[in-house]
């Protein structure tokens, strides 16, 4: 008999929950929620009811989805009952400060980056490469592929200046990026899209904007962020050619990803392996073929299985929770569905930041109670006020 899972989802989106989904359902009976459907409870109510379905339903195993959602925080994850749990990453490489502290009330942490499984492997903690991408071939179309270069994703400010600087070099490149906070081609599409393609090509850097630390000030302009791009290229019978990302660096050599940093080289990697149908087939055979080997979903999956069988798993202790993860955490817990009409079930909440700050110092306990303060009076009326939509 199948041991039950809950993945518990920020809100519905795109390809991404049910991919998640499907990696589990392999191996698990797979049940899942949103937080955005529990619009009218609190921090305190989010948690009982969940602990009541888990209870309901005897799930032994909790996934957590994290990124930019800080009120699943440590706190939150801590006060779900339940055997197993898990924290998913997909956007480690601008969250890791956060998200490793959150991870630390976790059994398990599974990211989609290699570079980021290392980083939490070094602190410690059992982490597993998990693949957000569809792991089984879609379609291979090889004799037919009338497109020369592909790209798709967000279409960032860098991303155009080396999309249009390859166009204006007489290359064949069809574009169907989308506007960030747009929802890109459906997958099934863009797979005999990709299948019909000579080369696809990746772009990695995180942003053009300053990339945001939640303890220190803007200070990086850009990541180089390892893409699943890449292994939707290979599993759906494409090459690709990649702007430079150490996560890529840890799964493909040169022979199988060629890389670059600046846009002459990728018209030079691209210009060479066009003009060279044997170099071209060749390396696409490698690619593909380490891809399909590696990143299927079954042979991927496996490992985390075998991780979330053990009795135990190992879990890293913190020192202390530092001051800032503590204001995030604490005002998420107040602004939890705040209005005006339910202001005493908000203040009801400093209960759970008192026992938050406990072992805390003084300095930290008053401060944040003083924004907590501010916040409840604050939200109550800004969300009061702002329009439904």
């Amino acid at each position: 008999m199948k041991k039950k899972v809950l993945i518990i989802f920020k809100y519905p989106r795109g390809n991404w929950n049910p991919t998640v989904i499907k990696k589990f359902s392999n191996y698990y009976e797979t049940d899942y929620l949103y937080i955005s459907d529990f619009k009218d409870k609190n921090f305190t109510e989010v948690v009982i009811t969940i602990n009541n379905l888990i209870k309901s339903k005897e799930i032994e195993i909790v996934v957590f989805d994290v990124d930019y959602f800080k009120f699943i925080n440590y706190f939150f994850i801590k006060n779900i009952n339940s055997k197993k749990k898990v924290l998913v990453t997909g956007d480690d490489f601008e969250l890791h400060d956060m998200n490793a502290i959150t991870a630390s009330a976790c059994d398990l942490v599974l990211s989609h980056c290699p570079l980021s499984v290392l980083k939490y492997k070094e602190k410690g903690f059992d982490s597993y490469c998990m693949d957000f991408e569809k792991g089984e071939i879609v379609e291979k179309n090889n004799s037919n592929k009338d497109i020369d270069v592909l790209f798709f994703g967000a279409l960032t400010e860098d991303r155009m200046e080396i999309i249009n600087h390859i166009k204006n070099e007489g290359i064949n490149l069809n574009n169907v990026g989308h506007v960030e906070g747009e929802s890109g081609m459906p997958e099934a599409d863009l797979a005999k899209l990709i299948s019909k393609s000579k080369i696809v090509l990746n772009l990695s850097k995180s942003r053009t904007n300053s990339v945001k630390q939640h303890n220190s000030e803007n200070i990086y302009k850009f990541y180089y962020q390892f893409k699943g791009r890449i292994l939707m290229a290979g599993l759906n019978g494409a090459a690709c050619v990649s702007e430079y990302s150490p996560g890529q660096e840890l799964l493909f050599n040169n022979d199988e990803v060629p890389t670059f940093y600046r846009k002459d080289e990728c018209v030079s990697l691209i210009k060479k392996l066009l003009k060279d149908s044997k170099t071209l087939d060749d390396l696409t055979n490698r690619f593909v073929t380490k891809v399909c080997k590696y990143h299927e979903d079954k042979r991927n999956f496996e490992p985390i299985f075998q991780a979330l069988q053990k009795n135990s798993n190992r879990k890293v202790e913190l020192i202390k929770i530092p001051y800032w993860y503590l204001r995030i955490a604490a005002k998420h817990i107040i602004i939890r569905n705040i209005k005006l009409s339910n202001l005493f079930k908000s203040i009801s909440q400093f209960k759970t930041i008192f026992l938050m700050l406990k072992g805390t110092r003084v300095e930290e306990k008053i401060l944040i109670l003083i924004e907590s303060i501010l916040n409840t009076i604050w939200y109550s009326i800004i969300l009061t006020l702002k329009p439904k939509k």
